[in-house]
């Protein structure tokens, strides 16, 4: 009997982590949808098992009427809530609109697509969550990202709390936390400080940047049946960064 098509729906999927995430989740075999405000470059197309869905995770109810959608097309077995924004600021400067907009999309976004997942996945008793938290869940950042950090230790958290309480569900919730990716969005935070050429000598004891397909790797086994006994991790992908 042929295996049932299962969905997966990466958030902010478009470019760097999120695309690696789908493009790996669809090698497998998987229905992966890729949810972003951005329309693909390259990403997609009738034989490559991925499919773009327009989503903003700022705009909750819009996010949930999108994974039902797709539950109903193939059954969800795969959440990973990956869209995020960064960008570096002394606290002192921060304004509350500023800080509400990241928030909204790293730790807000991340809950109510756990959510969202959660409600088609609960009637299967089966489901697999993986939030992308970062290294700054562990450690705070070197250079002025409060917001951001706080973000993400609040994505840290979400994953054991949810962990525990869908358990019962059947369904496992873990998170990756990446350390210093070699992104666009990395090179746009940290590649006009000298900060991002440093870091493989001095502070990551492997040598080099991480790539997409290094974090891509660990959600792959998180959500695989070779993880079936894991939930409430949160997997550093970090070269040995906090080690």
């Amino acid at each position: 009997m042929a295996a049932v098509p299962s969905a997966a729906l990466v958030t902010g999927g478009v470019r760097g982590i999120g695309r690696a995430i789908a493009e790996r989740l669809a090698a497998r075999g998987d229905v992966v949808f890729v949810g972003d405000i951005e329309e693909p470059c390259g990403v997609g197309g009738a034989d490559s098992g991925i499919r773009w869905v327009e989503m903003d995770v700022r705009d909750t109810g819009a996010m949930a009427a999108a994974v039902e959608e797709i539950d109903r097309e193939v059954p969800l077995g795969t959440m990973v809530n990956n869209a995020g924004v960064a960008w570096m600021r002394p606290l002192v400067d921060v304004t509350p609109e500023e800080f509400d907009d990241l928030m909204a999309v790293n730790l807000r976004g991340a809950f109510f697509g756990t959510q969202a997942a959660a409600k088609v996945m609960i009637p299967r008793s089966r489901g697999s969550i993986v939030n992308i938290a970062s290294t700054s869940s562990f450690s705070a950042s070197t250079t002025p990202m409060t917001p951001y950090d706080t973000s993400k230790g609040g994505v840290r958290m979400l994953t054991l709390a949810a962990a525990r309480e869908l358990a019962p569900h059947g369904i496992r919730v873990n998170a990756v936390a990446p350390g210093t990716m070699d992104t666009d969005l990395t090179r746009r935070l940290l590649g006009s400080t000298g900060a991002l050429e440093e870091q493989p000598g001095t502070l990551i004891p492997l040598g080099r940047l991480g790539r997409p397909e290094d974090v891509a790797g660990a959600v792959d086994f998180l959500t695989s049946e070779d993880a079936s006994y894991i939930t409430g991790h949160v997997m550093a992908v970090d070269g040995g960064w906090l080690a």
